[in-house]
């Protein structure tokens, strides 16, 4: 399954507990009025899978000490849900704690 991805922040510190290792997804059609991630709007062809992702994840997992972990954000990562799936189940099959902005609204440790 391949995904759009807009960004990496590899030590984010305000999207989730601990330090974040924060995926931006691309693409959105809320075009909330104060959103601080428009240029994550157009939709864009997804081009990398969920389990190379998350090798390039793994390699900071020493930073995130017991309380860190992945946040994806976006863009709107609902609109790449089958990437999301399994993305977030590679990432739970690893024991890493994983969080989601999805709609505004904030998901902490997203469970399949």
């Amino acid at each position: 399954m391949l995904g759009a991805i807009h960004s990496i922040e590899t030590f984010g510190l305000v999207d989730g507990p601990g330090v974040r290792y924060v995926i931006f997804m691309q693409g959105c059609h809320m075009r909330c009025k104060f959103c601080h991630n428009a240029d994550t709007w157009k939709v864009k062809e997804p081009d990398q899978s969920a389990e190379a992702v998350l090798k390039k994840a793994l390699r900071y997992r020493p930073y995130w000490k017991e309380n860190g972990g992945i946040t994806v954000s976006g863009g709107e990562p609902l609109l790449q849900i089958d990437f999301m799936l399994e993305f977030f189940k590679k990432a739970k099959e690893k024991g890493l704690t994983v969080s989601g902005y999805i709609k505004s609204l904030v998901s902490s440790d997203l469970k399949q």
